[in-house]
């Protein structure tokens, strides 16, 4: 699941990214823009599942970014954040069938709760649609399974074009797309092989990447991040300490010596 934040203020996203308990939620992904123009581009080359967006903003508002989602991405859930509490924007808010909207300053725990919310909301109707389409998935797999290479072909093909894009986006749907089957089927066979998810394979092969790169005193910890792709700084240190047990400068500082 991939969160979109948009708002015009870099400080007010900052905030945000700094802020939230991001290991109560869910996204494998968080994605940022300054802008309409910059938030369409990141919806047109990435998956974005939940919207969260900035109202007053020039050369196109938060009003007409959600029009312009409802019309192409009917699916994602859309969350406003605004410096006023007003009832026409209320209205528009619910015409637009967003779940909501978050008063400037944002609270760290309400913005939780809301995306939680989200979240949730995903995964039922994601279930829903699941459980109806079981039967021609079911098929579909069975079809697929008949016709392609063998099952460690299709792993080591994934594998190997993870380790060689590891500064690209990735996700399970895109690797399904090369591989020529299903994300589930991609999925399964994924796990069975290496014990763990495609998400945490990608995220694992990352790190060490990024410990590799953090040996080498030329390169600064923020081209680090975007060479294992992590076009957020913060999201990148947070992912790090997690994985490694210590920050990104603290393993540069212990190794360099």
């Amino acid at each position: 699941m991939n969160l979109l934040i948009v708002d015009d203020e870099m400080f007010a996203i900052q905030g945000i990214l700094d802020d939230v308990p991001w290991e109560r939620l869910r996204f494998e992904n968080i994605y940022t823009a300054n802008s309409y123009a910059q938030a369409v581009n990141i919806f047109r080359s990435h998956k974005v599942d939940i919207l969260l967006c900035d109202i007053e903003m020039p050369m196109g508002s938060g009003i007409d970014l959600v029009k312009w989602v409802r019309e192409h991405y009917s699916h994602v859930e859309c969350i406003f954040l605004t410096c006023h509490a007003d009832f026409d924007l209320a209205r528009q808010a619910i015409g637009l069938s967003c779940l909501g909207y978050i008063l400037k300053p944002a609270d760290t725990e309400e913005i939780v709760e809301i995306l939680l919310k989200a979240e949730n909301k995903l995964a039922s109707s994601g279930e829903s649609r699941l459980f109806q389409e079981y039967g021609k998935l079911y098929v579909e797999n069975l079809k697929e399974e008949s016709r392609q290479p063998g099952e460690q072909d299709i792993v080591a093909v994934t594998e190997k074009y993870i380790q060689t894009h590891l500064s690209e986006p990735l996700s399970l749907e895109l690797l399904a797309e090369e591989v020529h089957i299903s994300p589930t089927h991609l999925g399964r066979l994924f796990k069975k092989k290496n014990s763990m998810t495609v998400v945490d394979y990608i995220t694992e092969k990352r790190m060490e990447l990024a410990k590799e790169l953090l040996r080498d005193p030329g390169l600064t910890v923020s081209s680090v991040a975007a060479k294992v792709g992590y076009n957020n700084y913060s999201y990148f240190t947070r992912t790090f300490g997690k994985y490694i047990g210590q920050s990104p400068r603290e393993y540069r500082r212990k190794h360099l010596r």
